[in-house]
């Protein structure tokens, strides 16, 4: 099920039936090129997956379509391996210095697509404070990670971010989407034995979901409310 986790109410947009044993990465494929053919004109601009689709082909396929993925690692698949011949990057793609420390995060380049890492010990204005410097100048040592060198590791923006972590917990919104068609709804209830009849309950289901959103206040409405509320007392 792919749900609009930009939406006040949790919205699903499509949803497939595949079966248990598939892969998620080969169900996520199928359904998502699916969804392609059938809304052309729906522009996708973030994915917010989990470990699954945690694969350098789709990483590929997200940027030469201009979408920023949002993707977690998927543990089996992480591990520190050497930067430029003298770093190490850490599981969630930050560099560590060779004194074991996890550098600063210092902006983002889009325009070169590349971050940049300060040394952690290092004061912009009183020098670097480390024992062992790597790096002579008083600014300290930087480094510039290349989104291209490893699109899966070097995300922009990076996994560490609170603009990364705020986005990511949206993904939330289709287990929530799930509960209501399953729970509220009673999905599973129905006791059919063709798909058919399964995708007609299902989109039943998503149409109500879409008619209860007319119904029910935005946020903005609510504050509003909740606001005049507290001027008439």
């Amino acid at each position: 099920m792919f749900v609009a986790a930009d939406s006040e109410n949790d919205l699903p947009i499509f949803p497939m039936l595949e079966r248990a044993s598939r892969h998620d990465m080969l169900s996520f494929l199928h359904t998502f090129f699916s969804m392609k053919s059938y809304l052309p004109a729906f522009h996708i601009e973030k994915l917010l997956l989990d470990s699954a689709h945690d694969a350098y082909p789709l990483y590929d396929y997200c940027k030469t379509n201009r979408i920023t993925p949002f993707i977690d690692l998927n543990p089996g698949h992480t591990g520190h391996f050497k930067y430029k011949n003298d770093f190490t990057i850490d599981e969630d793609g930050v560099p560590v210095c060779k004194m074991g420390l996890r550098m600063h995060h210092d902006g983002v380049e889009k325009a070169k697509h590349r971050e940049k890492y300060r040394c952690p010990l290092a004061n912009r204005k009183k020098g670097c404070f480390c024992e062992h410097p790597c790096s002579g100048s008083k600014y300290g040592r930087t480094v510039h990670i290349q989104q291209k060198d490893n699109p899966r590791i070097f995300n922009i923006p990076p996994r560490d971010s609170k603009k990364w972590k705020l986005a990511y917990n949206r993904r939330t919104s289709v287990e929530r989407s799930n509960k209501r068609e399953k729970i509220d709804y009673k999905l599973e209830d129905g006791r059919h034995r063709s798909s058919k009849m399964w995708y007609c309950r299902l989109y039943a289901i998503m149409m109500l979901q879409h008619l209860d959103a007319w119904k029910m206040p935005t946020r903005v409405d609510t504050i509003f409310t909740f606001s005049r509320i507290a001027n008439t007392k």
